[in-house]
């Protein structure tokens, strides 16, 4: 019988996410409209969005530009982990955060809260386009 079993195959089968390889960059750019037609889905925005989020961003003037922003953060994070979206992170895990300074800081919940890591962020956004960068660093 064979016991060989392939690295991946393995890999999928635990409950562990892939360890982070710090540090690490991460970066994304959405437009603004596709967080505009979305403004009332309620339950596309309670998928994605945290109740921080969602109570930040739906007490603004413009909405969408917030919600994008923070869309554009999940997936900048997603892509420093180099996992995507998926099995191992969800948009919930990753949530967008207003400082005591009132800037931006991003809390990661499930699986990878398990990694020490600090993660920096910055978010931009104009009328048409919202955009995320993030740099993750070992926490030791």
């Amino acid at each position: 019988m064979n016991r060989w079993i392939h690295p991946q195959l393995f890999f999928m089968s635990s409950d562990l996410p892939p360890k982070p390889i710090l540090p690490s960059l991460g970066i994304d750019l959405i437009e603004v409209e596709r967080l505009r037609k979305m403004l009332d889905d309620e339950e596309f925005l309670r998928r994605i969005f945290t109740e921080t989020e969602r109570a930040e961003c739906l007490r603004r003037i413009k909405p969408e530009e917030c919600l994008a922003a923070r869309w554009a953060a999940k997936e900048a994070v997603a892509k420093a982990l180099g996992v995507g979206i998926g099995e191992f992170l969800t948009f919930q895990d990753v949530e967008v955060i207003v400082g005591e300074r009132k800037a931006p800081t991003i809390r990661i919940h499930g699986p990878y809260s398990r990694y020490p890591m600090r993660v920096a962020l910055s978010l931009t956004h104009t009328a048409s386009t919202a955009a995320a960068i993030v740099m993750i660093y070992p926490d030791d």
